[in-house]
Parts: C-alpha cells; structure tokens; sequence
C-alpha cells in the first residue's frame, strides 16, 4: 500500500478481527461455531485485498439485517436432497456463510469417494468471497469450483433495467511450489462492494464500469449504486459485454434455477429486503481421477511460471497469474497488519459501542 494511502487505513491483526466479529455476531444472536465461520470469511478476504466483501460488510448485510429481522441469526440448515455425488441444502433464510462452507465440505467428502460431486444451496443470503470456498479443496488435491447468485445491481447488454447479480464465479487449482491458481472474479465489470469503496473514498469510478437510472456511462458511484453495474466487458458486444452478460445468467441458472431457489425475477434489488434470496452452487473433483498428483503440480508451476516469466509490457513491473497477487497481500497483511478503512474502522467502533463490547483492533 502507497504511503499516501496509509493514511486513509487503520492496521489490525488477523485474529483481533476475528474475534472482534466473533463477538459481534453471538451478541447479535448467531451460535458462536457459525459466527467464527463468518469471521474466517469476512477476514480472508481482508487479508487478500478484497476489501469490498471484508469486515465491512459486518454492520449493513448481516447484522443490519439480523436487527430489521430479514436474517434468521438462528437458522435449521437442512440437506433437502442427497445422491451420491449431489447435495442440496435449504439454508433457511440464515447466513450463507456457515451453510457454504457446510456443503462444500459436503461436496469434498463426496468427491473423494466417488472423483467429482456438486452441490447448492437455496433459500441463503451473502456468502462473502466465493474463492474461499473454492480454495477448500486445494488441501484434497482436488479442483474447487463455487459461485452464488446476488440481490440484483446489474444491467443485462443492450438494456438498462437492473436484472442480475454480480454473479461471480470461483475456480481453485492446485499447484507444486508455486502458489494455486484461484480465479474468482464477478460476472459484472466490478462488484458492487467497490462502488461502495470508491464512493468511502471519493473516488470517480473507471468509465465502462457502470450506468445511471438512465442507462447512460457515469463515473459517479452514488449515479452508479441507483442505476447498474455493467457485465464484464462492458456495455454492448465490442468489448465483449455479451460474455460477461451469458456468464452472469449461467451463474443464476446453475445457482437459482438449479435450487429451486429465486432467480431472475423473483431475485429483489438492493432497496429490497427479501429474505433468504440467495443460491449458491459449488463442485470439485480429484485431480488424480484424470493423472498422478505430483505430476500434475509439477506441470502446474511450469505453466503458471510459463506466464509469470513473459516479458511484462512497458510501464508494467511484471505479469501476474490469478491469486498471485491475492497470496501476497495475504503474506504481507499477517506479516505487516490489516489494513481497515477509517470510515469501516469508525463504524466498527459505532458497533462496538452499540452492542457493549470492547473495541480493540488496533495492532
């Protein structure tokens, strides 16, 4: 992080922000087991740079919801149909992280005696980064798949109405020596937690990324949040629009339709409070279904490094492969401190405050 940019963060550890989320979430009612899930989420994607779906999602989509009674803080997740590599959960309208994690490590146990299993999950809410639950796998020597459908903030190409989620999707593949390759990344051109970063900094947003309530380009976030996100590669087909677009619905296809969950219309927008909207879909399979482990990872990283080692174009310091830059935020943020944003850091302090617990985040 650029000296300049220290100043906007506070530093904290790892296992403060974990507590302190801990504590959060069982005075707000959640079972310490699952609020711990949580916290592992909330905070990995923290220590990766993801600061959109980090602790500062805490107050407005958990327990801001917890509160207004969208979220049951106490939920019965239940298996609801089962074969020997599938399974389907009902989450019943509670957190979707515990239930995601719950049904990946479902889908692993069944992938590693039978080679492959999917599984989803209806009836959900936010789960955080779908790259956690992809990364799962990794120590199974197996591939990890994860996606989930959202509460809705993106236009579909050529249209202006807000229609489908940011829809990301998660791939995780195990390396040798170099770190995994994980690749997740949303179906629109961002997700909508960096308008909401660039708008907690005063920031313009990149044009391309999004449109106003009149479907027109803008680099307002505040213009941006009232209208929609764009699908990755922007607006129309010259920049590939329409893939991000047919990606986005696939992922509401496979994670809502395939559930018996809502999708498309029956999915709110963000001014709605609907409970339990949100599907989720995960899969992973043994990568020694197809060839040896060891050898797989050793032509892993000559293929990963294949990429790394290419000449970088001019003003560029290096080529990077995805997760690369995730892993090493990850390596220095335990070894140097969390950077917390001062506007997340203060209402952080505000809920401490509101729910009597000690606020101690500092390093």
């Amino acid at each position: 992080m650029a000296d300049a940019a220290i100043a906007e963060y506070q530093l904290s550890t790892e296992g403060k922000l974990k507590h302190f989320v801990v504590e959060v979430l069982e005075k707000s009612g959640v079972a310490r087991d699952r609020a711990k899930v949580v916290a592992e989420v909330l905070v990995a994607a923290d220590l990766r740079g993801v600061e959109s779906h980090g602790v500062a999602r805490l107050e407005p989509y958990y327990v801001g919801r917890i509160r207004a009674g969208h979220l049951n803080p106490k939920p019965n997740y239940q298996i609801v149909r089962e074969t020997e590599t599938t399974v389907l959960y009902d989450a019943d309208n509670g957190l979707g992280h515990p239930v995601g994690k719950l049904a990946m490590a479902k889908v692993i146990e069944k992938a590693a005696k039978h080679g492959s299993a999917f599984g989803a999950v209806r009836n959900s809410n936010h789960f955080g980064i779908a790259g956690y639950y992809a990364m799962l796998a990794l120590d199974h020597d197996m591939v990890g798949m994860a996606s989930t459908n959202s509460v809705k903030y993106g236009a579909p190409t050529f249209g202006k109405d807000v229609m489908l989620g940011t829809n990301p999707l998660a791939f995780a593949v195990p390396a040798g020596k170099e770190p995994s390759f994980v690749f997740d990344f949303a179906t629109t051109t961002v997700p909508k937690g960096k308008l909401e970063v660039y708008k907690r900094k005063n920031r313009p947003l990149e044009t391309g990324w999004a449109i106003d309530e009149l479907g027109e380009s803008t680099t307002d976030p505040d213009a941006a949040l009232r209208g929609a996100l764009l699908p990755l590669g922007g607006f129309g087909v010259s920049h590939g629009g329409h893939k991000g677009y047919g990606l986005g619905l696939l992922v509401d296809i496979l994670c809502g339709v395939l559930s018996g969950g809502a999708f498309g219309p029956s999915l709110p927008v963000a001014t709605e409070n609907k409970a339990g909207a949100i599907s989720h879909w995960f899969g992973a399979f043994r990568v020694d279904a197809f060839r040896d482990v060891a050898e797989f990872k050793a032509d892993m990283d000559k293929e990963l490094r294949y990429f790394k080692d290419s000449h970088a174009a001019p003003g560029q310091s290096r080529v990077y492969v995805a997760g690369e830059i995730e892993h090493e935020n990850t390596l220095r943020h335990r070894e140097s401190g969390v950077p917390v944003h001062v506007k997340v850091w203060d209402g952080l302090q505000k809920l401490a405050s509101e729910l009597s617990i000690p606020f101690d985040l500092g390093r």
